[in-house]
């Protein structure tokens, strides 16, 4: 009895680390206005550099189509915390600093008589009593921070009463009020260790020094939510040097002052995973990377632009791709492939059923969740299409702005219905397939009335589940009094300072036969000048994409062979003109559609033979250029079994009955991408088994002691 009884010890040792290692630490990095184009994830810049998101990318799984719930933060930030949309939670804006606290959104009672609308007034705190992550996370046992920006209320609505531990600043303000360079004076509790020390990255070294602390005593979620990359515009004096050095005019980003903000925010992302490297936590974290909404492309540093979205349409504030589609990239251990690229869509609420679904934490039956639990897709597996919804009823003074609006995608489809913006009071459309239109360049609403219908469809239910406040008719509007022209036009607060106003830059227009080709296609381009003089000259140049030779084929004209590529790319070309006293430019692209090619699978096993009631373990080793979703399948037709489809290369084993009456067994992998099919098989030569020895009472006992010996010493590995 004595030995059942250390049997049922040992087992119980055993469970407890098994639940141990089963509990995932947590980490969410978010960076502020931190754009589609701003990273090297997609091989759309390389003018910024971004190693270690690139390092993280090549850990997880990166997302092409992952899109804020807003284009603007505090909504998004909301959506994180909570699972749910803008139009179920009411943050629309981010007024969150402001005095005024309001916890439900609603309607005002009046607006100016050249608005069409009443446009919803946003909650202005994130209500303490939703169960956010980090109070069900903590609940659990976890040890919870915030480092960084929140801008969802001050106290008592700030991290602490939402569920974290530690926050750091403990700072409710929109941005990081005065700049990124100490002293800050919206962090008084950090001193600074050194002059011009960068607030990010003092922030990333507390986050790690608390990882340090807390990581032997339980699991951990970690909210790294970065000031970078919002206004102030400044960084390192030298790091911003490097860049001007590097910077050119022909490229859509070429601010030295932006490059290196996003350098040092990628700085502090090193310095985490530098952290959870050393401390061989790697192996136990989620690491999600995303940005709140789309980049700033509408600030003037002097006579250039923050940033550029290119080849995106619009950005931060406007629902078109610049403003909404951000850089994202999931690291789960166990689930997710290494450097893998999805192209499906995700959204912001999804991180909060995912995390919770995963750690098997459930949330409150009354906490309605409008995000989906994407583990699947971290895995590659098999996910239904479902409607991406972005609520933004704002009326933000950006160029490229649009009125109240509200955003659906679903498939190759986006859907923009601005209210009471159209024609006789009714809505307004504008439907793009951005699977062949990233650019957004053409509205095909009237082409396609169905589709706007069945999309207008769902984004209606959506409202009327969620509750959403949404616009209404202005009843005091003047017909008439709206000019429709202006929408989208940039105010003058946001052009760019011309050196002589009373000469304006010459205008470039650019024209080509195509915007979608194959690989051998030939593109024809050209182009034009106002305002020409013998004064004005222009040059162009590729700044983007796999490189192509440009050939003059006439007065400002030039072709060039379209590449061979296995994934969508754009072919960038900037053009820069010039007169006595002004310079302007123009980005033009086209894109490239992939070669298709068949996946490679490599199947090898770690013995060539095994014996009848053994196990063969084989390992599958697949690629795919095209980088699509692969399905496979395993089958074994000598032993009579189909084993489940798998969706990713990995170890597998299969056990061989001990009444195998063949004496070879063999296994076949077969790979789909939806066009091809590869199959690759091994034989595996099968013994008879050797007859068992026999034993006496006393053997065993031996081997119940080995076996609680063996337990013993791997517990106390584990511990270690």
């Amino acid at each position: 009895m004595a030995w059942r009884l250390l049997l049922l010890c040992l087992l119980g040792i055993f469970n407890l680390a098994q639940a141990q290692e089963a509990a995932k630490n947590v980490v969410i990095i978010l960076a502020d206005d931190l754009g589609w184009s701003d990273t090297s994830l997609y091989n759309q810049s390389d003018f910024y550099e971004t190693p270690n998101i690139d390092r993280l990318a090549d850990m997880g799984v990166t997302f092409s189509s992952a899109y804020a719930n807003s284009p603007l933060c505090s909504p998004t930030r909301a959506s994180i915390l909570t699972g749910q949309t803008p139009a179920r939670h009411g943050s629309t804006q981010p007024n969150h600093h402001l005095p005024e606290v309001r916890l439900q959104a609603s309607l005002p009672d009046s607006a100016a008589t050249n608005r069409k609308t009443l446009v919803p007034r946003t909650v202005t705190r994130l209500d303490t009593q939703i169960p956010t992550l980090p109070r069900l996370l903590k609940q659990q046992g976890y040890h919870t921070a915030h480092f960084g920006k929140w801008h969802l209320g001050p106290a008592p609505y700030s991290p602490l009463e939402h569920g974290f531990d530690v926050d750091i600043p403990h700072y409710s303000g929109p941005g990081p009020a005065g700049g990124y360079l100490a002293p800050w004076s919206y962090a008084p509790n950090l001193q600074p260790q050194q002059p011009g020390e960068h607030i990010d990255i003092r922030l990333a070294q507390e986050a790690s020094e608390w990882i340090a602390e807390v990581k032997d005593d339980g699991p951990f979620f970690l909210n790294f939510w970065a000031f970078s990359v919002h206004s102030p515009f400044d960084a390192d004096p030298a790091t911003v040097d490097y860049f001007t050095q590097k910077r050119t005019a022909f490229h859509s980003q070429r601010s030295s002052v932006y490059a290196a903000m996003v350098k040092q925010f990628d700085d502090s992302v090193g310095i985490l995973l530098d952290s959870l490297e050393e401390q061989d936590l790697l192996k136990n974290t989620i690491i999600i990377f995303t940005s709140d909404n789309g980049g700033n492309m509408y600030n003037v540093l002097g006579t250039i632009r923050a940033t550029s979205n290119f080849p995106l349409r619009g950005g931060k504030a406007t629902e078109f791709e610049g403003g909404i589609r951000v850089p994202t990239v999931i690291y789960w251990p166990g689930i997710t492939k290494q450097a893998f690229l999805s192209r499906r869509p995700i959204q912001s609420a999804d991180y909060y059923p995912t995390i919770l679904s995963g750690l098997d934490i459930p949330w409150p039956s009354s906490h309605i969740v409008d995000g989906t639990d994407i583990r699947p897709l971290l895995a590659d597996e098999e996910f239904g299409p479902r409607p991406i919804i972005t609520f933004f009823p704002s009326e933000p003074p950006v160029p490229d702005w649009l009125p109240p609006s509200a955003t659906i995608t679903l498939n190759q489809w986006k859907l923009i219905r601005t209210f009471y913006y159209g024609v006789d009071g009714g809505h307004m459309y504008q439907l793009f397939d951005i699977d062949n239109d990233i650019a957004e360049r053409h509205n095909l609403a009237e082409l396609y009335p169905d589709v706007v219908a069945d999309l207008d469809y769902q984004l209606e239910q959506h409202l009327l589940n969620t509750a959403a406040v949404t616009p209404v008719e202005n009843p005091r509007y003047v017909p008439g009094s709206f000019n429709d022209n202006n929408i989208g036009k940039q105010s003058a607060n946001w052009t760019i300072p011309l050196a002589d106003p009373n000469n304006l830059p010459p205008v470039i227009t650019v024209t080509s036969d195509s915007e979608i080709v194959s690989a051998g296609e030939t593109v024809s381009v050209s182009y034009s000048l106002s305002d020409e003089n013998s004064s004005t000259s222009a040059s162009y140049r590729q700044f983007m994409g796999p490189e192509v030779t440009l050939t003059e084929t006439g007065e400002k004209e030039f072709s060039f062979t379209a590449p061979t590529v296995y994934t969508k790319q754009s072919i960038g070309i900037a053009f820069v003109a010039r007169d006595e006293v002004q310079t302007t430019s123009q980005v033009w692209q086209v894109t490239v559609m992939p070669q298709a090619i068949a996946p490679v699978v490599n199947l090898s096993a770690q013995r060539t033979t095994v014996t009848k009631g053994g196990s063969v373990n084989f390992t599958v080793e697949a690629s795919d250029e095209n980088q699509e979703h692969l399905i496979f399948t395993i089958e074994s037709d000598a032993v009579g079994i189909d084993l489940p489809e798998i969706t990713a290369s990995g170890d597998y084993s299969i056990q061989v009955p001990n009444n195998f009456s063949g004496s070879t067994l063999a296994i076949t992998v077969t790979a789909i991408d939806g066009e091809f099919t590869t199959q690759n098989s091994i034989n595996i030569s099968v013994a008879d088994a050797p007859a068992p020895a026999s034993s006496g009472g006393g053997g065993t006992t031996s081997v119940w002691v080995l076996i609680m010996v063996t337990g013993l010493v791997l517990y106390r590995r584990r511990v270690s």
